[in-house]
């Protein structure tokens, strides 16, 4: 007759393993879950032209609330198609982007956008222009030239939505 098996002898290294694995996955999970819910590190709102602006809406444009005093510091300006005018009540929310560099001593990164293909030499003097509007407010705000970083980014044709171009992203850094 057979004997009675005996239960196998305890491992105690694979039982530490194995309980550290499920700890890692707990942790990983963990900071997963914290790092959704954890509101942006940089306090930056989009900022849209007034709604008493009359330029058209464009189509296939996304609505964009406009921005009030009590907004954060905008991301972003909205320029009409093919003017390189700043938009109107820009002034104000470069000064609080201006107030917000100079309190974080953060430089300071003007992005604009504009696509390669047959009008390449027409969207970057816009985007050049554009860009330039921008930097001339910032420095009348107090925001040196040393601080600034201007970035013209050149995009494949039909990868730039006509709505996308006309914005120029600002970036504390």
């Amino acid at each position: 007759m057979s004997e009675p098996k005996k239960p196998p002898t305890s491992n105690s290294s694979r039982t530490i393993v194995i309980v550290a694995v499920a700890v890692l996955i707990v942790v990983a999970i963990a900071g997963i879950v914290l790092a959704g819910r954890r509101a942006p590190a940089d306090p930056v709102v989009a900022a849209a032209p007034s709604a008493s602006s009359t330029a058209p809406a464009l189509s296939g444009s996304t609505p964009q609330a406009a921005s009030s005093p009590t907004d954060a510091v905008p991301k972003e300006l909205v320029f009409d198609p093919a003017s390189d005018k700043l938009p109107p009540h820009s002034g104000d929310d470069l000064a609080r982007f201006a107030d917000a560099a100079r309190a974080s001593a953060s430089s300071v990164r003007v992005s604009a956008r504009y696509l390669t293909g047959a009008n390449k030499a027409r969207d970057l003097e816009l985007a050049k222009a554009r860009t330039g509007a921008i930097r001339h407010a910032l420095e009348a705000n107090g925001i040196g030239s040393a601080k600034m970083q201007v970035e013209l980014v050149e995009m494949p044709e039909g990868s730039l939505t006509e709505a996308a171009g006309n914005h120029v992203d600002l970036t504390l850094r």
